[in-house]
């Protein structure tokens, strides 16, 4: 009886079939991105010089970015620091800017880099000339990135036949 009823609601007899949208990402083939081998990619380290505190969840964050690829770093610290807007700043701009050395020195990619390693070292200054006291003292942070990219052979432009 239930067959009869969907054959008078449907008025077509084709089979419906239900699919997961998958989500892809920026490439055209539909695959992940792999972390390349080590005979394709070449390795660029960047220090940066951070001279406002970092707070513990931008520590971790960027010590999460080991291995990880690029697109997907920038994302992490876009969802995971809705609520600190100054810091999410800061750290898409540190981010960016080694980034954008890459792509306008040696015309790289932005979907061809990934973050191999990433160092914090911080450092406290006093002032020698005033009391010793940690209140007159300011931490300095430098943030060692080290990029990983992979370079393409440039396309050569066909002649023109005419």
């Amino acid at each position: 009886m239930n067959q009869v009823l969907y054959e008078n609601r449907c008025k077509c007899n084709e089979e419906v079939s239900l699919t997961k949208k998958q989500k892809l990402n920026n490439r055209s083939d539909g695959k992940p991105f792999l972390y390349p081998t080590q005979n394709e990619v070449t390795i660029k380290t960047f220090q940066i010089r951070y001279e406002k505190k970092l707070s513990k969840v931008a520590k971790l964050l960027l010590n999460s970015f080991q291995n990880k690829y690029l697109y997907y770093a920038v994302d992490d610290i876009l969802y995971l620091l809705k609520s600190n807007l100054f810091e999410q700043d800061n750290l898409l701009n540190i981010v960016y800017s080694s980034v954008l050395a890459l792509q306008n020195n040696l015309s790289i990619n932005f979907f061809d880099i990934w973050i191999h390693e990433i160092y914090i070292n911080e450092t406290k200054t006093k002032n020698k000339f005033l009391i010793q006291n940690t209140a007159n003292s300011t931490s300095i942070s430098y943030i060692t990135i080290k990029l990983l990219y992979r370079t393409k052979v440039p396309i050569k432009k066909q002649e023109s036949l005419w």
